[in-house]
């Protein structure tokens, strides 16, 4: 017969290591960008709020990268909390016209980022993990 905790346990399971593959991914494309070499840029916009979230800081950034401009808005991580502190920190760190290193991706220099490293959102991979583990201990001791 089905036992349906088994069922509902097994698709915890399941889904804590979806969960997981997932975070490692983010982990992953973050660590990336440590190794990315870097040019010089500029703040071009930065503005209270995001198109999307109004409390979210707008960073706009421009560079060059043999000889192709390019401009990108700063992406901050997932896990951040918007908030105006949030916002004004950013806003502080990042004025108009302020002088910073950018760093790009050397195979598509059209992806960039001024803070790499960020956004290795270690609590997707942390969630999906103990998802993962209570799931397989608790079929382990439910026999």
């Amino acid at each position: 017969m089905f036992n349906p905790y088994v069922i509902i346990l097994s698709t915890f399971g399941i889904s804590g290591a979806v969960v997981t593959l997932w975070g490692l991914m983010i982990i992953r494309k973050a660590r990336k960008t440590l190794g990315w070499p870097s040019v010089a840029g500029a703040i071009k916009e930065s503005s209270p709020d995001s198109n999307t979230d109004d409390l979210m800081p707008n960073i706009r950034f421009h560079y060059q990268v043999d000889g192709q401009s390019y401009t990108r808005t700063l992406e901050l991580p997932g896990s951040v909390s918007p908030s105006q502190e949030l916002t004004r920190r950013y806003l502080e760190k990042y004025p108009r016209g302020k002088k910073v290193r950018v760093f790009y991706d050397p195979q598509h220099p059209e992806r960039a980022t001024l803070e790499p490293g960020i956004g290795s959102d270690w609590m997707v991979f942390a969630l999906g993990l103990m998802a993962t583990v209570f799931s397989i201990g608790a079929l382990f001791f439910s026999n």
